[in-house]
């Protein structure tokens, strides 16, 4: 009976032990090309492909990132996204991505144009600049960039234009996230 604050403290420390070891190991795994969360109030679920950088070979001034997003309102109803990412040295300043079609995929050929609402933060981190802007897409918009053989990105800002190229790694993402969605809309 002494001793029973000690067993307890040893097993809570036990527990924490198993559960930091649970949280080394899978932080030691790759990370899921698509991720799903579900908001704990609400119980909405967010399907994202995230970290989707659109390299440039030898441009290490700016960055862009392609991100999609399929957004639930309830269990059969949902929208898609897509999510630019632009990051930057200070000396290169903000892109101030425009409102209106400032989003442009050209894709096989075809050209798929996608209005936002421009700029919706802008953040700065460790001496980097970063801006976010959102597009509604379709879920064809979606399956055309995932069964694609060749991509561009051009993203317009007050600033300039960025244009990307989508390489292997990104259409592998577009193409898991498009086969999730099919898989569970069958």
């Amino acid at each position: 009976m002494r001793d029973r604050p000690g067993r307890i403290i040893r097993s809570i420390s036990a527990c924490g032990a198993s559960i930091l070891a649970a949280l080394f190991l899978t932080g030691c795994g790759t990370t899921p090309e698509v991720t799903s969360y579900v908001n704990p109030v609400s119980g909405r679920r967010t399907d994202v492909v995230a970290q989707n950088l659109l390299d440039a070979p030898g441009n290490n001034r700016e960055m862009i990132w392609l991100n999609a997003y399929r957004d639930f309102s309830d269990r059969f109803h949902y929208k898609y996204y897509l999510e630019v990412i632009y990051g930057a040295r200070q000396d290169a300043g903000y892109l101030e991505i425009s409102p209106g079609r400032s989003l442009i995929l050209t894709v096989d050929n075809q050209e798929l144009n996608f209005a936002g609402l421009g700029s919706l933060s802008k953040d700065t981190d460790k001496g980097a600049l970063f801006e976010t802007a959102r597009y509604e897409a379709s879920s064809d918009d979606i399956h055309r960039i995932a069964a694609a053989r060749r991509v561009t990105v051009q993203v317009r800002g007050r600033q300039g234009l960025i244009t990307r190229e989508f390489g292997p790694e990104n259409f592998e993402k577009f193409r898991k996230f498009a086969q999730q969605t099919d898989d569970e809309n069958l």
